[in-house]
This record gives structure tokens, sequence and C-alpha cells, in this order.
């Protein structure tokens, strides 16, 4: 119990200092603004936006694009936003609520990912438990995504594709009774970053079809994939039903990316695979560095009996998907992985399976004892050397959100990148979640209401109440129609009220050529000509029942397990004290 006490305290305390030295760019006082990096800010602010307006499950950012809104949390999950959303309503400012959350994404990662190793190296661990964290962590790709492209969707993936590995390994060679890991792993993954999730689910499927004599010989574990697939899939419906169900409703600018040639044109050149700058003077780095892409060559050098699947399919998957971002990958072949939008997207788990690639090989190579531990120290030297020169690129490389920036501040695209577009760039970044094809400039539109019910257009009106646009018109004709500032997701809809008499309920619909909330209620004389419309996101019958069926999944899951747990701990007790009784 004390060995197993130390140890776990060796861990966190090895996994905090990795974090710690890997974010002491911090102290240049600045973040840079990568192509997500606003985006993500603005989401956690919204989130607390959001809660303090007791909308503690919000579909939609009411306040961003210009009031228009934005319904991001229905295409992007907000699951592990909550945290750092608390944090900006204790009063922390945006700038230190970010970095914290960072920090955190950091240490859990590193975390996760020595646990991870430990399993995958089995009796060969702690040393090169260390050093497969130090591959993962301190390499250029994650550097870039953490400081320069600001991917905080790729970010919280890197703490839970460990976790989905070790679910891996579990489900097909190791204790099937562990199938929390594929649960953990999967569910995190899909609430973390949706691609990376996807990615990792062709992953498995390659990998069981590798090793389906092994699941045909026992179909109990056959049986227990499936059964945690469809529980898994349960958990997440609560934001997997209604991400659908957006996207069935209408056409928004994500479906571009599907079916398209996209991809060809992103490909990377050869040299940008071996660029590892972090610096000013390369953008976003789209290497997994030296370390990465070098240690694993030398894994066929490990004596056939040292060597496991597992090990095998890990490092020929990472090389693979590093190869698949370069342009001789025949991308024209393969459009169906146009979701991707950048075949880069394949970086992020290739780290995670060439680091384990890694730090096997080095554990395995067929050294003498006292020459592996020599070469391991060295190497151990080069990496944190290494580590430090390419976090120095960040750190003489200053950003323009600094302490005293507020909040209010990183919505203004025109402050901060000297431009704007037809829509909110800081807070959107690309567009996705937008209806596509519209012909409105969001930024010029202002908030204005379109009506076939007066002569001229109204003025624009004020939008300031949550979730509550309010307005009045003297009657209503019959085929008037109203096209609100309001961008349309499926759930808005408008009550209309005569003083306090409710008339008629409607659900919106989306205008076709603007693709805002629109309705064309009955007509209606109000004697004391004051129609009152009140236009709010109710959202929809799936996204609540999906909820539930979630949280009963979920609690149902849990009390499973720990009743699970204590019933074969108790168990083995009893078989233990019938032996020592047995003896007597």
């Amino acid at each position: 119990m004390k060995t197993k006490y130390m140890n776990s305290l060796f861990t966190i305390i090895f996994c905090l200092l990795v974090a710690f030295v890997f974010c002491y760019p911090f102290l240049n006082g600045s973040i840079l603004i990568g192509p997500d990096t606003a985006f993500h800010i603005n989401r956690i602010e919204s989130l607390s936006i959001a809660i303090k307006n007791n909308d503690i499950f919000p579909r939609i950012f009411y306040h961003q694009n210009f009031n228009f809104g934005y319904g991001s949390p229905m295409f992007y999950s907000i699951f592990f936003l909550y945290f750092p959303a608390w944090l900006r309503n204790l009063g922390i400012s945006i700038y230190d609520t970010y970095h914290i959350f960072l920090f955190t994404c950091a240490f859990f990662a590193s975390l996760t990912m020595f646990k991870c190793a430990t399993l995958v190296l089995g009796k060969k661990r702690n040393l090169y438990s260390c050093l497969t964290v130090l591959f993962y962590i301190w390499n250029c790709f994650y550097i870039s995504d953490f400081y320069k492209r600001g991917a905080v969707g790729e970010i919280l993936a890197f703490i839970f594709l460990p976790i989905a590995i070790m679910g891996m390994y579990h489900s097909v060679h190791g204790n099937i009774k562990k199938h929390y890991y594929l649960i953990i792993g999967f569910c995190g993954l899909l609430l973390s970053h949706n691609i990376t999730f996807i990615i990792t689910v062709i992953l498995y499927a390659f990998y069981l079809m590798i090793n389906i004599k092994t699941l045909l010989a026992d179909k109990r574990r056959l049986i227990t994939i499936v059964c945690i697939g469809g529980l898994g899939i349960l958990m997440t419906c609560f934001f997997t039903f209604p991400l659908l169900e957006q996207l069935a409703s209408g056409d928004y600018r994500i479906h571009s990316y599907f079916g398209t040639e996209s991809l060809s044109n992103l490909a990377l050149d050869i040299s940008a695979v071996f660029d590892f700058r972090t610096d000013s003077s390369n953008y976003l780095c789209d290497s997994v560095g030296p370390f990465l892409l070098l240690l694993p060559l030398f894994y066929p050098f490990v004596r056939k009996q040292s060597k496991s699947r597992l090990a095998t399919f890990l490092v020929v998957a990472g090389y693979i998907m590093v190869f698949m971002t370069t342009k001789y990958f025949p991308w024209g072949l393969f459009q169906f992985l146009s979701f991707l939008q950048f075949p880069t997207r394949l970086l992020v788990p290739a780290t995670a399976c060439l680091a384990l690639g890694a730090g096997y090989t080095i554990a395995n190579l067929p050294l003498k004892k006292g020459i592996k531990l020599q070469f391991t120290k060295m190497l151990l030297v080069i990496v944190l050397i290494t580590n430090i020169l390419q976090l120095f690129g960040v750190l003489t490389s200053p950003g323009l959100i600094t302490r005293p920036t507020t909040a209010e501040e990183i919505k203004n695209d025109e402050q901060f990148l000297k431009r704007s577009e037809w829509y909110n760039l800081l807070e959107l970044s690309t567009p996705d979640y937008l209806p596509a094809d519209t012909s409105i400039n969001y930024r010029e539109y202002k908030s204005k209401i379109v009506s076939n019910n007066e002569e001229k257009e109204r003025e624009p009106i004020s939008y300031n109440e949550y979730n509550n646009f309010v307005f009045t018109y003297g009657y209503i004709n019959n085929g008037a129609y109203y096209i609100m500032p309001l961008t349309y997701y499926k759930g808005y809809i408008v009550d209309i009220y005569d003083g306090d008499q409710l008339i008629e309920t409607l659900d919106a619909k989306m205008d076709p050529e603007t693709g805002l909330v629109r309705f064309e209620p009955s007509a209606y004389s109000s004697e004391s000509n004051e129609v009152i419309f009140k236009v709010y996101y109710k959202g929809t019958t799936l996204q609540v029942v999906s909820a539930w069926i979630s949280i009963i999944t979920a609690l149902s899951y849990i009390v499973a397990t720990i009743i699970n747990h204590f019933y074969s701990s108790f168990l083995k007790t009893s078989l233990k004290s019938k032996k020592v009784l047995g003896k007597k």
C-alpha cells in the first residue's frame, strides 16, 4: 500500500513539473491570437454569461456575432469549458482564466499519458514512462496547438487519447472488466473534439479487425465491446442527437467540407514535416518533432519476443497518419475524409501513437542494461534542452492579449486584427455553424426587423434581455411575415400576445435569403392596437429527451460499475477467508 501511494505521489509531482516547465512561456505576459484562440476564449466568456443568466446548458450564445446569436454549443461541445467559465464567474480575469485552464489541460494530458505508458510498457516503466510523457507533451506540434493555434478542442483531446488507447488495450488483450477506459476515453474525445474522436474510432475499428481472431475466440470480449459502444452512444446522445437534428434542419456552412477536394489543397510539403521551428518565423508548426519522427524508426530492431501487437500498431498507424498529412498521399481518392477540414488534424492521434511507440522502442532496445541507462539519461537531457529552446521561441513571440485586456476587447476584431469581415471573426473564427449561402452582412445589418406588415422598414431596435426579443405591432395583416435579426437554429419559437392574453405560439423557420429567424402568424386585429411578439429559443423535444437518456444511462452505468466492484472485492475476500480456514 505504501509503495502504491509513493508511486502515485511521484506520478503527480512529475506531471506537475512537466506542466510547469511546459507553461513557462506564460511569463511573457501575453497570449498569441492564433486561428482559434479568440474563438475559444469567447466561448468561455459566453458560457460564463449564460450561467449568470441561469442558462446552465446553453444551446446558443445569444450575444455573439453582433447579437445575432451563434449556435456553436450544439455543434462543438462546451462540456469541458464549465471549469474556466466558473473561474470567470469568480471574478478571475479572462487572461488568467485561460492560462489556468491551459495549465490544467497540460497537467492532465501528462497524467493520462503516464498512466497509459505504464500500461503499454508493462514492467519496463518509471524512467521510460517519464520519457514517453516528455515525448508527448514536449513536442513542437503540441507547443503549436497550445500556444499558437489556440486549438482548445485538440488540447482537450490530448487528455483523452491515452485513456482511449488504454481502453483499446484492455478490450482486446487486458482486463475486459476495465471497460470504463473505453467509456471515459471515447466519450471524452467526442465531448472535446469531434474530428479527433472520429479518427480514433476509425483507428480502433482497424485494431479490432486486426485482432478479430482473438475476439472471435473470446465472445465475451466482443459482446462487451458492442455493449460499451451502445452505452457510449446513449451517454453522449445529449450532444450528438441535437447536433444531427440541427444539421438535418438546414444547410450550414459546415456541410461544405463534405465530399470536397479541400484536403488535397491543404496537404503539407515534405519540408513542413521536418520544420521544427516554434518561434515567430514559423506561423504554425505542423510537425510532431524530431523525437517522434525518428525514434520509432528503431522499433524493428526490438527483439521479436519483446514486441507487442499494440506497440506495432501504434508505430505503424502513427507513421501512416504523418504521411497522410503530406501532398504525396492521394487525397483525391479519399474525399469521404474531407470532414477532417485539414490533413494536419491527423497529427493529434499520431502524436499519441508515436509517443508511445518511441517510449516502447527505447525501453526495449537490445542494449546492455548499463549502456541503455546511459543512453536514456542522455536522451532525457537532449529532450529537455530541445524543449526549452522551442519554448523559448514562443516566449520571445509576444501576443496581443495581455492581463489588462477585457473580454469585450477580445470580441473587437477591428481593434485586434485591423480588419473586419461580414461576421465577427474573433467570436466565430471560420463561421462553420452559420447558415450557408446567405446574403447578409451581419456587421452592417444591425438589429432591424424586416416585415411586409408595414409600409417602411423599422429603425434598428435594442436587444438587451437574455434570450428574449420583444417588439410590438398594431395589427397583423393576412399573409404577413417577420424576419428577426437572429440567426436561425431549430428550436426558436414566437409567442404572440394581445395584452396579457396569449393568441398564438409559432415555430420559427429559416428565411431562405438571410438564414435568419422568420415566422408567419395568422392575421389578427387588436382592440388595444398593440400586438406583442416575444421571440426566444425554447429548444426541441429531442434535446430534452436525449439529455434525460444520457443522465439516466450515465448514472446507471456508474452505479452498476460500483456495485460490480464491491461485489468482486467481496468474492475475493470470501475466497481468501475460505483458503485460510481450509489450511487451519
